[in-house]
């Protein structure tokens, strides 16, 4: 299934773009932003507690995530994978928009420090918005690819704090606090726990929207959570002398909350570390070595050329890094004089990615390394084949969450067998990668840690 271009419809005859309403010290306009969603259908934002997300979704830093693919070089094995990170930006704010409108229905059973109020909805429906603001190109394959030198997290919020950011302009206007409480409230902080972890916790919106995106555009259903039940059967707890929390109705929704898990897991194994992708991150890995070692070549954006040389790009030039760019620096550096980055860059334009081998996960990670080091002898550099180990634990306990069943509280995997014996198992990828040339000699040398 290809991607579809997101139409935004400005709902102009209702409500006029030069109407005005003053709400939380903001004059701001009323317009709406309705668009079709492949995930959620009709997406909209309306309203006075709304109107801070439209401007938001028109400030530069978040229209440059429709230049940053979600899943990265994942679509070099599901072609549908196109999507961007600005879809999975809108999509989390509505996700988002129902937890509110979910959890107000809920008030009169938490205390009063406990509920959210327009300004709190506010932040929240924000920091929704600009959770994965930081991201590089190719979103988490970049910082697999630059390890240490670039974390989105970071990026996110020197976005949002930066005085020279539009979204810091539009979120001081809504409110002079707002850009603090933004990026706190992304990295799970907030006044309000249970809206803390709605944005970045186990049940966060982030996930939720991931999850169904992921799936729907990989075309792999085992993503497919049921997030209206899940919604549904959502409750807060409150003890005393303790703040709410995340709770859900043991008898009707744990069914929902381990097909979360299970879908989560099941991403993992199908799509995340399909081997396709992790041989194309591998490949964009050995590229930006040799970048390091040429002393990144004319081509290389200005922003990669600070990272790769452990500065700090400017806001500016972190703007103009993404997808787009990092493809034409591959068409540059595929016509190189170097042959090794030139195969490379090629490699990636070409979907001619290195071949890989699965390897017994009791095998000792120097054994497998030496192998391939040694493999590598005289056929190019040994950072050209590498042992990739990645470990998945199906489920971890999560007390903030609780199950709410026979007039009482319990966790998780005591309420569920299902999660309870998640708990207990590990999911391994574990390959060897190398370069197809060496297919068979890499059969002939790895075959006693198969």
């Amino acid at each position: 299934m290809s991607s579809k271009p997101q139409w935004v419809q400005v709902d102009i005859a209702r409500q006029p773009k030069h109407n005005t309403h003053r709400t939380a010290g903001c004059r701001c306009s009323l317009r709406s932003v309705i668009l079709r969603d492949p995930v959620h259908g009709l997406i909209a934002f309306e309203g006075p507690t709304e109107a801070g997300i439209v401007r938001l979704i028109d400030t530069a830093e978040v229209q440059r995530l429709r230049r940053i693919k979600c899943l990265g070089p994942a679509a070099l094995a599901f072609p549908g994978a196109e999507h961007s990170r600005f879809a999975h930006a809108l999509g989390s704010a509505y996700v988002m928009k129902r937890y509110l409108q979910r959890v107000g229905k809920l008030a009169n059973e938490i205390p009063e420090q406990d509920r959210i109020d327009t300004r709190a909805e506010q932040i929240a429906l924000a920091a929704a918005l600009l959770h994965d603001l930081g991201h590089g190109p190719f979103s988490h394959a970049f910082e697999a690819v630059i390890p240490g030198t670039f974390v989105h997290e970071e990026w996110t919020s020197e976005l949002i704090l930066d005085p020279q950011s539009q979204v810091h302009r539009v979120l001081r206007e809504i409110d002079p606090s707002a850009p603090k409480r933004v990026e706190r409230l992304v990295h799970g902080e907030g006044e309000i726990p249970h809206l803390a972890r709605a944005v970045s916790g186990t049940f966060d919106v982030d996930r939720c929207d991931y999850l169904l995106r992921d799936s729907h555009m990989t075309g792999v259903r085992y993503g497919v959570l049921d997030l209206d039940w899940l919604l549904q059967s959502l409750r807060l707890h409150a003890e005393p002398g303790r703040p709410a929390r995340l709770a859900v109705d043991g008898e009707k929704g744990l069914t929902a909350v381990e097909g979360f898990f299970l879908g989560r897991l099941y991403m993992y194994r199908q799509v995340y570390l399909h081997k396709a992708v992790r041989a194309a991150e591998a490949v964009m890995v050995a590229l930006v070595r040799r970048l390091r070692e040429l002393d990144a070549p004319e081509g290389t954006p200005p922003a990669l050329l600070k990272l790769l040389r452990g500065d700090r790009p400017t806001l500016g030039e972190f703007l103009e890094l993404d997808d787009i760019a990092l493809e034409h620096a591959f068409a540059r550096y595929s016509q190189s004089r170097d042959p090794v980055l030139a195969d490379l860059a090629s490699r990636l334009r070409t979907r001619r990615l290195f071949k890989s081998i699965r390897l017994r996960p009791d095998v000792p990670h120097d054994l497998a390394k030496a192998r391939l080091d040694e493999l590598m002898h005289g056929h190019g550099p040994s950072y050209l084949a590498t042992i990739d180990r990645v470990e998945v634990q199906a489920y971890q306990e999560d007390e903030a969450i609780m199950v709410l069943t026979s007039g009482r509280s319990v966790r998780l995997r005591e309420a569920s067998p299902v999660l309870h014996g998640l708990s207990a198992e590990t999911f391994v990828h574990y390959r060897a990668i190398f370069p197809e040339t060496l297919r068979e000699p890499a059969r002939q040398a790895l075959a006693d840690l198969r």
